[in-house]
């Protein structure tokens, strides 16, 4: 699998530092879906019992590959919240009646103990992928740390995620960094226009610049494109600014916030005369921005980032987005 040409290039560094020691890998970056698959791409080519280092791929067709695609390689453990455990087709006892946790449990650490403490069943290294490392709560995150602080030989792990300041220190201080490479505008928009996105520069633009959020808006999340769109359209058009349109708040309050904070960036360059980084193709509609005041753009920009600090639950997301949007109609008062 091919799926992220511009992460492939960092193969080799990855290698080196996973078998430097046995201290985890923590790897980071902005795209952490991409990063997955290719820590899962690399990992299934060491696993492989017929690859070889010129080939660097698994072969699919060996007794360790056909485990690996089936599911239950005994040297290959995945830890994931329960619900994208089971998006992903992993067995997982989710009791009658509960919502499948967003988050990775201390259960989950606890039910890996037998795994983490055993000596291979192939011969081999034995791999441990935890995704994403965001989703860990205090007590799954002291309860990994246990395993860290003394890891079996043999027992690599990678954990893989966005932000690794939201990770506990004392986990941060016993893993070696690896932070994926980010693709150029043209690496990007090659790479969609390779899988026929239409408006692959917008798509690429509302998804933060991300390929592979380009390519889900595209094709299996039109709705969550078209909120996007139409809460950009709101914040750039002061004449619309009278009434809020209607359930943007379905795009994630995250989203907006984001959203917001970038076009922020981009009515501050037109405001100082220079050229919109975030959103070039709404250029036109941002000329009002030169009359702005400086202060009143930083200080809704400050409230953005504080609010975005919080964004994950808000309580009622309609009146959280009504409350954004009052102070960014503050801009045009």
């Amino acid at each position: 699998m091919n799926e992220a040409p511009w992460l492939y290039k960092q193969r080799q560094e990855l290698f080196n530092l996973s078998h430097a020691n046995t201290a985890p890998v923590l790897v980071y970056g902005h795209e952490p879906a991409a990063l997955l698959a290719f820590i899962e791409d690399v990992v299934a080519a060491e696993l492989c019992e017929a690859s070889t280092p010129a080939e660097n791929k698994p072969c699919g067709k060996c007794p360790a590959c056909q485990m690996r695609l089936a599911g239950n390689h005994p040297d290959l453990q995945f830890i994931f919240p329960q619900a994208l455990a089971l998006e992903k087709g992993l067995p997982v006892e989710v009791k009658s009646g509960v919502k499948p946790s967003q988050e990775i449990r201390v259960d989950d650490i606890r039910g890996m103990q037998a795994f983490f403490n055993t000596a291979s069943s192939r011969g081999g290294n034995r791999y441990a992928l935890i995704y994403p490392f965001e989703q860990f709560n205090l007590n799954s995150a002291n309860s990994l740390l246990k395993t860290l602080e003394e890891p079996m030989p043999g027992l690599r792990f990678f954990l893989i995620g966005h932000k690794p300041e939201q990770l506990l220190p004392t986990i941060r201080s016993r893993c070696q960094l690896f932070k994926g490479k980010e693709p150029s505008p043209k690496e990007a928009l090659d790479w969609l226009d390779s899988h026929q996105v239409k408006q692959a520069e917008i798509c690429l633009s509302l998804a933060g610049n991300d390929p592979f959020e380009a390519l889900r808006l595209s094709t299996t999340a039109s709705d969550d494109l078209d909120l996007r769109k139409k809460w950009l359209d709101w914040l750039s058009s002061p004449e619309a600014h009278g009434q809020l349109p209607s359930n943007v708040e379905k795009a994630g309050f995250p989203v907006l916030l984001e959203l917001g904070m970038r076009l922020l960036s981009d009515l501050m360059a037109v405001n100082q005369k220079q050229n919109c980084i975030q959103f070039p193709w709404l250029a036109p509609k941002l000329l009002w921005a030169k009359r702005l005041n400086v202060q009143r753009l930083s200080d809704v920009y400050q409230l953005y980032q504080d609010q975005y600090k919080i964004a994950q639950h808000p309580l009622n997301p309609r009146l959280a987005l009504e409350f954004i949007a009052q102070r960014w109609q503050t801009l045009s008062a």
